[in-house]
């Protein structure tokens, strides 16, 4: 039985798409210090996505420490970015090019700490057709007059594989690009609706389990090699003001679980099918960026990104990586600026590498030495 006919998993993802209509509602509380002590971050969530907040959950690392979670639903007709400067939300994750845009609008945001990379065995991103299609990495003009299904337009699962249709000779007006849920797209691809589709961890390691039913075409990593991907954390400018040390907690939490997610990759990826619906035995994680440490490289390539196949705002082009994030609030940064490339991250820190929050101009924290 295929798991987009199973009954269980689609009552899960009634719920869920539940859950994203009712997610303004939800958004409407606001965070706070509890009684013991313990501050308290809103983080916009999604039901079926992977979060390294929600894996550290089921690590217990959320148990002992001074800040924890607080999931409310995710953002839906509202930017993320925009939710965090009107102080619906504390904290969320999403593509770098919305914190562009959200730069660009004058939003109170700031990234502290990096998500996922792109690996060959552990991509970002999985382009699946049905099993015998004649699209495949060397014949992509077969995709022109047919339909490619991804979860939302001006994203990652938008842009980046335009860029590579782009780059290989494929006439984008020819190809019908059709926005649809993440868990539509399959069951799409079965019905012969939809002829290519683009997908995210644990998804891909389910598809890639019925290979009967669905042919890896190709994968993000040959578009934007081992640094795309990123997907940084967010935190409000206000809430970073209010908790700075909590956001030196968070960012550290958000580090050992990256750190513990890419050494345990089977461990990992049960845990990202166990917090989002799908069988643990099929799904698959992604590898995240060592010790949450923010650089230079990854993020600058949204700038090209967006400018060769997306809208950029005016006003972007005068923004760079160091005018949206910093490593201040990380407790394995050996300083707040950037580093230059994920290749100078490779080692695993385990000892905190300063003393405490580091100065930054993307965040006015009384108290701080210059």
């Amino acid at each position: 039985m295929s798991i987009f006919t199973n009954t269980r998993l689609t009552k899960k993802l009634t719920l869920a798409a539940t859950a994203l209509v009712a997610a303004p509602l939800v958004l409407a509380g606001c965070s706070s210090g509890g009684d013991d002590g313990v501050v308290t971050f809103r983080f916009a969530n999604s039901p079926t996505a992977l979060s390294l907040v929600r894996i550290a959950d089921e690590l217990g690392y959320w148990d002992d420490a001074g800040v924890k979670p607080e999931y409310v639903g995710p953002a839906t007709a509202v930017p993320a970015v925009q939710l965090l400067d009107q102080g619906a939300i504390d904290i969320a994750t999403g593509m770098f090019n919305n914190d562009i845009d959200g730069k660009v609008k004058g939003f109170e945001f700031t990234a502290i700490a990096s998500s996922m990379l792109d690996l060959p065995e552990e991509p970002h991103m999985s382009y699946f057709t049905q099993a015998g299609s004649d699209i495949t990495r060397e014949n992509l003009k077969a995709i022109e007059g047919k339909t490619v299904g991804l979860s939302g337009f001006n994203s990652c699962t938008d842009l980046v594989l335009k860029r590579y249709l782009l780059k290989n000779g494929v006439d984008l007006d020819k190809v019908n690009f059709l926005e649809l849920k993440n868990e539509l797209i399959a069951p799409a691809i079965e019905r012969g609706e939809v002829d290519l589709g683009v997908f995210h961890p644990p998804l891909i390691g389910v598809l890639l389990s019925q290979p009967d039913k669905f042919t890896q075409a190709f994968t993000s990593y040959e578009d934007w090699g081992p640094l795309g991907g990123q997907a940084p954390y967010v935190a409000s400018n206000k809430w970073l003001k209010e908790n700075p040390e909590a956001a030196r907690e968070f960012v550290g939490v958000i580090a050992r679980t990256a750190n513990w997610a890419n050494a345990h990759p089977k461990e990992s990826a049960e845990i990202a099918g166990k917090t989002t619906g799908y069988p643990v035995e099929q799904t698959t994680n992604w590898h995240y960026a060592p010790n949450a440490l923010l650089d230079k490289a990854s993020l600058q390539l949204w700038w090209d990104l967006v400018e060769e196949v997306g809208n950029p705002l005016p006003g972007s082009e005068n923004l760079k990586p160091e005018d949206i994030a910093t490593n201040a609030f990380n407790p394995y940064a050996t300083s707040a600026d950037l580093i230059e490339s994920q290749e100078f991250n490779t080692s695993i820190v385990t000892e905190e590498q300063n003393d405490g929050i580091l100065k930054t101009h993307l965040v006015d924290i009384e108290g701080l030495e210059e």
